[in-house]
């Protein structure tokens, strides 16, 4: 875990292999059997998700926020107006945006639980930002759902800093026909340092303010139906009097 913390303290993003989560997976859940139906539960709740009304690119959403109580009991809610800055993203900035909260079957699966859980700790060992009583933390899914003619692409569309200090971006799944769906890392606008591709489930990159990234739109190959990736952003940001959440 430190090695991770200190890669993102000392170059402003990191890379997470899937392989890392899963095996805390396999500690945490008792059996196979178990860890395949959690994840089959966890991969139906895209299912369910709303095409964002506030902005184009064919990409479907949930939201929610999760509070550590003093006992170390995770709460699960809103409990902050939902905003970004139009200085992070000129698009939607600037205005409150309501999604449908996450059910139960998401922010109580295990797997949803194991992820959020080594977030926390990994944002405890990077050790910039203070207790995790005073950040917020957002949990975002996200489908990225692309046909022939419609690719999916996010908001901002390139490349941007967000408003969260950290943000985690976990890769759930992505179908075969997929194309594009690749992370890209700036030093400024103007020199992309390195193009990535989460590949495999639970493969994760990690960003900070250091840095400026950014996910090319989604397409599909030809003749083959539609494409879908989907992620799940766990983001934390210092509480102000105002609190902004991230661009996606």
């Amino acid at each position: 875990m430190m090695e991770y913390a200190q890669h993102l303290s000392e170059k402003g993003y990191v890379f997470i292999p899937g392989e890392y989560y899963i095996s805390l997976g396999n500690k945490t859940i008792n059996n196979k059997t178990e860890y395949d139906e959690d994840l089959a539960v966890f991969k139906r709740g895209f299912e369910y998700l709303v095409l964002d009304p506030y902005s184009p690119g064919n990409r479907w959403r949930g939201y929610a926020q999760c509070r550590r109580e003093i006992t170390g009991e995770l709460l699960f809610g809103k409990f902050v107006p939902y905003r970004q800055t139009k200085a992070y993203n000129p698009d939607t900035g600037g205005i409150v945006r309501d999604y449908p909260l996450l059910p139960e079957s998401i922010t109580g699966n295990s797997l949803l639980r194991t992820l959020l859980m080594d977030d926390m700790h990994q944002v405890q060992a990077y050790g910039q930002l203070g207790s995790l009583d005073n950040l917020t933390i957002g949990i975002h899914l996200f489908r990225y759902q692309a046909a022939i003619d419609a690719p999916a692409f996010s908001s901002p569309v390139w490349l941007h800093k967000d408003d969260e200090d950290i943000v985690f971006i976990h890769l759930i799944n992505a179908t075969p026909n997929m194309l594009g769906g690749d992370n890209l890392i700036a030093s400024n606008v103007n020199c992309i340092e390195r193009v990535l591709q989460l590949e495999h489930p639970f493969d994760t990159l990690v960003v900070n303010h250091d840095k400026y990234h950014a996910v090319t739109p989604v397409g599909v190959r030809e003749n083959s139906g539609v494409a879908l990736r989907d992620i799940v952003l766990i983001t934390f940001q210092r509480n102000s009097e105002e609190v902004f959440v991230c661009p996606a």
